[in-house]
């Protein structure tokens, strides 16, 4: 799927190559389109740049894209992986609240306990996630449970697979979670919440210009200060984006670290 914002703005001429913008595999096309296009619209109006919004079909292909560098702006956390750590820089977090990896089983579920969970089927939105599947796996590991592992593709998936009664737990985003709760009626319990983690970045290519890559965070940044952007705000229920380094992100690889290969 790809959006590309052709109009001019500030005098930038409409034949001038777009920054590629990706986004983690979390919800549906749709609904990521949704979200990410009156931001990208945004960013146009502020910064006088084009931006392209590139989805691939699966959380596995957007991070073999980001491995070769076919995004000059990512929206992920998949990128602190030993794997791919330093192909790109943060430039700012989503949101000033913290995300917690989650283990959510329904309201009526007898399961209280991750002892509980040993041979039972548990989704999670790939082998790829931070929060909904390293983080998870880890607490598992550590009660000495083995569980089925069930791959929905993205978190909404699996929290679909988990109120329709496919699967015993999920593994989650908080964030996704209560959304989905909200959206959907649907009634759980957490039987595992994890210590706080900043929410995801917005990252960068180095091959971006660092005046074009400045006038990006400087534009993140001003959203949650602008009336402009109030209604994008609204419409996803964040605070806009928030300052953020490197170093702010080290408990996401040593998590992933953790979890190994």
């Amino acid at each position: 799927m790809v959006l590309t914002w052709m109009v001019a703005v500030g005098g930038v001429a409409a034949e001038e190559v777009p920054l590629v913008f990706g986004v983690l595999n979390q919800q549906s096309p749709q609904l990521t389109a949704e979200r990410w296009n009156p931001i990208l619209g945004y960013l146009q109006r502020q910064t006088g740049l084009e931006f392209q919004l590139r989805l691939a079909p699966t959380v596995q292909a957007t991070n073999a894209r980001m491995a070769n560098g076919e995004f000059d702006l990512l929206f992920t956390n998949h990128n602190f992986r030993p794997m791919y750590d330093g192909t790109y820089r943060v430039l700012a977090r989503w949101g000033d609240k913290a995300i917690f990896g989650v283990i959510a089983v329904p309201k009526d579920s007898p399961i209280k306990t991750l002892v509980q969970l040993r041979g039972k089927r548990v989704a999670y939105p790939s082998d790829s996630a931070f929060v909904a599947y390293a983080v998870p796996k880890v607490a598992l590991r550590a009660a000495g449970v083995q569980d089925e592992e069930v791959f929905a593709g993205n978190q909404e998936g699996a929290l679909a697979q988990l109120a329709g009664g496919l699967v015993d737990a999920a593994g989650v985003n908080s964030r996704y979670l209560t959304q989905y709760a909200a959206r959907k009626n649907f009634a759980y319990r957490e039987i595992f919440t994890s210590e706080p983690f900043p929410d995801l970045a917005v990252v960068v290519h180095p091959r971006v210009p660092a005046a074009q890559a400045d006038a990006v965070r400087a534009a993140l940044l001003r959203m949650k200060d602008d009336p402009e952007a109030q209604s994008i705000l609204d419409g996803n229920q964040f605070s806009g984006f928030w300052p953020a380094t490197e170093r702010d992100y080290d408990g996401v690889r040593r998590a992933y670290r953790l979890l190994g290969p």
